[in-house]
C-alpha cells in the first residue's frame, strides 16, 4: 500500500471507485435481476441448461453493477452519477437489450451468451468513460 507525503495510506482506485455504497447497492440489485431475467424467460425448469443458468447469473451481476455505477459516491451529495449523454444513455440501455436478450428465447444459450456481451460491454463503458468524461 502506498502513503502520501503526510504518511496516510493513498486510496486505491477501486476502493474510490466502488464504496461500501455501491457494493451495497450491487448486492442488492444483483438478486433482483436474477429475479427478473429468470421471470421474463419463464422460468428456471428442469429443462434450463446449466450453461445458461451461469450465462444469466452472469448477466444479472454484470447489469446489477452497471445500475450500481450511478449510486452517487460519498462527498457528492445526492445526485446520481449520471455522467455524460454516452455515459447516461448507453448503460442503461445494454441493461434492457440484455432483458430482452434473455428473455426473447427461453433457455437459448446463444442469446444469454450475447445478452453477457451486452451487459459486459455496458458495464466497461461505465466504467472505463466516468472518469475520462467532462461532465
Amino acid at each position: 500500500m502506498s502513503v502520501d507525503l503526510t504518511g496516510r495510506p493513498r486510496s486505491t482506485g477501486l476502493r474510490t471507485r466502488w464504496p461500501a455504497r455501491r457494493l451495497a447497492a450491487a448486492i442488492v440489485v444483483a438478486p433482483l435481476m436474477l429475479a427478473l431475467l429468470v421471470a421474463t424467460s419463464g422460468g428456471w425448469g428442469p429443462a434450463a441448461p446449466p450453461a445458461w443458468l451461469v450465462l444469466v447469473s452472469l448477466t444479472a451481476l454484470a447489469t446489477a453493477m452497471t445500475v450500481a455505477t450511478y449510486v452517487p459516491l460519498p462527498g457528492t451529495g445526492r445526485r446520481l452519477e449520471v455522467g455524460c449523454m454516452p455515459c447516461a444513455v448507453v448503460a442503461p440501455l445494454s441493461v434492457l437489450v440484455s432483458v430482452g436478450l434473455v428473455g426473447s428465447a427461453a433457455r437459448d444459450v446463444p442469446s444469454a451468451t450475447l445478452a453477457v456481451g451486452v451487459a459486459a460491454f455496458g458495464l466497461l463503458q461505465r466504467l472505463t468513460n466516468v472518469s475520462s468524461c467532462a461532465a
